[in-house]
């Protein structure tokens, strides 16, 4: 009789060291908890229609004729805020330049200049005080788009022009005239 006495023993302390909350030194732990920030969805905004006649309250006329080589006929504006999508035209009604000053978050920033500046068609781009982005020349114009990760800002100007240094010395212009 003692054989049932004995097996139930056994199982006795089978069971309790199972339920033991030690674990064996060469038992695998659980990896540690991982916490990570996801960025909302990078998705660009629309893109902005020239809406009403008007003169650029952050870049004059005069400059967009001196850096792209043509004279302007007339100017439109986006109805973005805070400040408006400018556009710029030639005498036959042709755009030559285009600047959009976006302000929201930096997803969204970063978006937009991915857009406007592809990475597999674009070369890297940055400019003094952490912005950065892309630019591109073609036959179809050139583009020069930045954004700043920490502001949630980003300034791309596209020109009829088929280099992007005059799309570059508007966004560097705009930059210091808005004071971004």
């Amino acid at each position: 009789m003692r054989r049932p006495a004995a097996a139930a023993a056994l199982a006795a302390v089978a069971l309790l060291a199972a339920c033991s909350t030690e674990q064996p030194e060469n038992a695998a732990t659980p990896p540690p908890a991982v916490t990570s920030y996801v960025s909302p969805s990078e998705v660009p905004p629309p893109p902005v229609e020239a809406v009403v006649d008007g003169d650029c309250p952050y870049l004059p006329t005069a400059s967009i004729e001196d850096v792209n080589g043509q004279r302007v006929a007339s100017v439109r504006l986006g109805d973005d805020e805070p400040h408006p999508s400018c556009f710029f035209y030639r005498a036959d009604g042709g755009e030559q330049f285009r600047v959009r000053v976006f302000v929201g978050e930096p997803w969204t920033a970063k978006a937009l200049v991915d857009q406007e500046a592809p990475v597999a068609d674009s070369q890297s781009a940055e400019l003094p005080g952490g912005w950065t982005g892309g630019l591109a020349s073609g036959t179809d114009g050139g583009v020069f788009a930045v954004y700043h990760p920490e502001k949630g800002t980003a300034v791309v100007a596209r020109t009829n022009q088929q280099q992007s240094f005059p799309a570059r010395a508007v966004v560097e212009e705009v930059i210091g005239a808005l004071g971004l």
